[in-house]
């Protein structure tokens, strides 16, 4: 084969390898538009990573800081139901107190401004954290690159002992479930798809229509576990 040749065969696996690819992203593009139940974790969960996370030896200063702020970029995506690039954003100044709790002041998909609520619980852990480590009410809690979250929060996983989730298996990532999973969380403390609809700040009502279906899934199969299909 001459080189010609081989740059020609070259070029044709690469297409074929970017193809493939592609299909496989539509594929699970298709799956999650279809309605299926959304992969997430449980609040118990979420608080073992932020736990997990947190612990490091006091006597080493970075790591120590490196596991606080993951714990609580963790709460954060997980209590506010944001994206990861939506939290990296976050500053103390954007956190403000209404007469009804807390809000996020965020910039969301194509630089939006948005509002989020937050838990009291949540706020006073990124004040602590921001005050422990000197950070100015305008400088960002989180100073890092979205590749250095993911990477910290995988650990976080492997820390608390859970299975780390992929676009693959769970149709969603290792960050984005914790979006996810908050929402959930909030839709089955709330009972109103609206409200989380808001939260989330999905144009359409049929994306937080597919956390309802995963509550109704959900609760199906707990009552399902106290059938005796022997007795009768």
């Amino acid at each position: 084969m001459n080189e010609n040749q081989q740059s020609t065969s070259v070029a044709v696996r690469s297409t074929d390898i970017c193809n493939q690819n592609v299909k496989t992203l539509k594929t699970i593009k298709n799956q999650q538009d279809s309605g299926d139940v959304v992969a997430h974790l449980s609040a118990s969960d979420v608080r073992l990573m932020c736990i997990c996370a947190s612990q490091t030896k006091k006597t080493d200063g970075k790591a120590k800081q490196d596991g606080e702020r993951t714990a609580a970029l963790i709460r954060l995506v997980f209590d506010g139901c944001l994206r990861i690039s939506e939290a990296l954003q976050v500053r103390m100044c954007d956190i403000s107190e209404t007469s009804y709790g807390w809000t996020v002041a965020i910039l969301g998909k194509g630089s939006k401004p948005g509002l989020v609520a937050v838990n009291i619980e949540t706020v006073n852990i990124l004040s602590r954290y921001a005050y422990d480590y000197s950070i100015g009410k305008a400088d960002l809690l989180f100073p890092i690159s979205r590749s250095t979250a993911f990477r910290n929060i995988q650990a976080a996983y492997l820390k608390a002992g859970l299975r780390t989730p992929s676009v693959l298996r769970d149709r969603t990532g290792a960050c984005h479930i914790l979006r996810h999973s908050g929402c959930l969380a909030r839709l089955a403390l709330s009972g109103s798809p609206r409200e989380v609809q808001i939260q989330l700040r999905h144009k359409s009502a049929s994306m937080t229509l597919r956390y309802q279906k995963t509550l109704t899934a959900i609760e199906g199969l707990k009552n399902q576990q106290a059938v005796n299909v022997w007795e009768g």
